[in-house]
């Protein structure tokens, strides 16, 4: 490179210490220069700023993450009740094949047990207060049935 050749870098323009723009430029105030009040401070490579972040004793300072707004009752309701009926629907899935199987008298031992099982986890669903931030969810009693859709709910 040659030394008269500008260096063209990316500039945070300051207004009262507070990043107004970004430009690029190649630092020379005689084809352009901020307006009256405002300071050109090269940003150094590999730093990332934006409109908005302050500027005092040379480094950038990003503003405050915004607050976290936490959900309104109906909100986690409503995630809850979501959550519910899909954890109603898995086992919904799981226990009809499980029953006819114990109805006709041709359940297996494992099979009379995983029924068992799942009305255990249904009634446990079915209690869960709806109202809460963080529901403690049971965990679904066995994969395969309907324990996709009730392992997806939870996670």
């Amino acid at each position: 490179m040659q030394e008269d050749q500008p260096v063209i870098g990316n500039y945070a323009i300051i207004t009262d210490g507070k990043i107004v723009n970004t430009v690029i430029w190649d630092g020379n105030t005689d084809t352009w220069s901020p307006d009256n009040g405002a300071q050109a401070v090269a940003i150094p490579d590999g730093v990332a700023v934006d409109i908005g972040w302050t500027y005092a004793d040379g480094a950038f300072t990003g503003p405050p993450p915004p607050p976290v707004i936490p959900p309104t009752a109906e909100e986690i309701l409503a995630a809850n009740t979501a959550t519910r009926n899909t954890l109603l629907a898995a086992a919904n899935l799981a226990t009809p094949p499980l029953q006819d199987a114990v109805d006709l008298g041709e359940a297996t031992n494992a099979e009379t047990a995983l029924l068992k099982a799942w009305k255990q986890f249904r009634v446990a669903v079915n209690r869960i207060d709806l109202t809460l931030t963080n529901p403690s969810w049971p965990s679904s009693p066995a994969p395969g049935y309907g324990a996709l859709l009730a392992d997806a709910s939870t996670s």
